[in-house]
């Protein structure tokens, strides 16, 4: 049982300091030296990181992985690659602590008794119940002068970071100004510019997917004599697009003569949007096989991209996200230097692996291959299941219409 008290009280403190980053990896008892093989008596005891003078246990490490990972018994089935990421996630939250701490030592971060005593009785309120904090004391041999200790430099941790914040916060604020913004609107132009629009109107003709050949057969035959109507030959005059909508379309716009408003391309389905591309306005396309069954399309006009003037933009909204990009420039680069002045030592075979494989994991995957060019495959062609390069979504999207545009 002594050992259950030690590992719960353990994870609550470990727990305090990994998730907020600013507390310190903490053992409930000295880590143990190992021998000259390198083996210790309590494995949960061996030093795995050490940063400068303090040393992180395997039971810490262990603790900090499962924080970050509290649902790790329900991921049986998680990919290695991923639980590395977790781990070194967990590793960079321990170091951090540590750094912190020395920090905030350095800077002379003083934490109140107050704020002590308010971590301590959330502590107590997190205990199993039935047990007092006086039993856990006991049983993890730690005294209340070492927990008020424990409590005092993760309060110290803590105010740094809110130091810093409101420092970063501040500087960030004096650079992101209005000459900074037009700088930035100068160097980034393309970012504010209003992409292209289109207004298509869309005749839909079902198909049953479960219907087999003969079914979508006899949809792209129908699909195919409204094309006919809709642009007309040298003894019959095209009909009114919207008027042949509203008689057959099976789409829920086709009250509206299957008008589809205006949007960006990209905002309909793949088989749509590439059809589209190729059209000019007037053009009635050829049926489109999509998941629902053939399209046939008419394109009503085009709105160029435009440009934002520097006076056009949202100046607000822009400033907010640069401080906030700026804020973490200068966090990342107080991070940095509080590295570059520490000893930071992966002492545990594992642990140095795993972390010199890191830089390896993440180096951006090259790859030269140019994706084959894609085109709708229409009219006489198209099958459901077969178009080219594309190929109909596999299920209706929910937040879609029948041409893919969102509701």
């Amino acid at each position: 049982m002594k050992k259950s008290y030690g590992s719960f009280f353990t994870a609550l403190l470990v727990s305090c300091a990994i998730a907020l980053t600013a507390g310190h990896a903490i053992a409930a008892e000295p880590a143990q030296k190992a021998d000259k093989n390198g083996a210790v008596a309590d494995a949960s005891k061996e030093v795995v990181i050490r940063v400068d003078k303090t040393e992180i246990t395997r039971e810490n490490y262990d603790i900090a992985v499962s924080n970050v990972m509290p649902q790790l018994s329900m991921h049986g089935s998680m990919s290695h690659e991923k639980l590395d990421k977790i781990k070194r996630t967990a590793i960079e939250g321990v170091v951090n602590s540590a750094l912190f701490q020395k920090a905030a030592e350095k800077e002379k971060i003083e934490a109140s008794k107050k704020e002590i005593d308010d971590a301590i009785a959330e502590l107590k309120n997190r205990l199993p119940e039935g047990q007092t904090l006086d039993d856990v004391l006991k049983n993890s041999r730690m005294t209340m002068s070492e927990l008020r200790g424990h409590y005092k430099k993760r309060q110290m941790g803590i105010q740094l970071q809110k130091k810093k914040r409101a420092e970063f916060a501040e500087t960030a604020a004096a650079l992101v100004n209005e000459k900074y913004l037009k700088d930035y609107y100068t160097k980034n132009i393309e970012k504010f510019k209003l992409p292209e629009q289109i207004h298509l109107r869309s005749i839909l003709i079902k198909a049953d997917p479960s219907g087999g050949p003969a079914a979508w057969s006899a949809s792209l035959k129908k699909a195919q004599e409204i094309v006919k109507m809709a642009r007309g030959d040298k003894k019959t005059r095209p009909k009114n697009f919207a008027e042949l909508a509203k008689k057959y379309s099976e789409d829920p716009n086709a009250k509206a003569g299957g008008d589809m408003g205006w949007a960006h391309r990209g905002e309909f389905y793949e088989e749509i949007d590439l059809a589209a591309a190729t059209m000019k306005i007037g053009d009635v396309s050829e049926p489109v096989s999509t998941l629902y069954g053939y399209h046939i399309l008419k394109l009503d006009g085009i709105k160029p991209a435009v440009q934002k003037k520097f006076s056009e933009i949202n100046k607000a909204k822009l400033k907010g996200e640069l401080k906030e990009k700026e804020q973490k420039k200068l966090r990342e680069e107080w991070l940095k230097g509080l590295r570059d002045a520490a000893k930071i030592e992966y002492v545990a075979k594992d642990v140095m692996e795993l972390m010199s494989d890191a830089n390896k994991d993440a180096q951006p995957e090259k790859d030269n291959k140019t994706a084959p060019m894609k085109t709708p495959v229409t009219g006489k062609d198209a099958q459901p299941g077969k178009s080219g390069e594309t190929s109909p979504k596999t299920a209706p999207d929910a937040g879609k219409d029948a041409t893919g545009k969102g509701k």
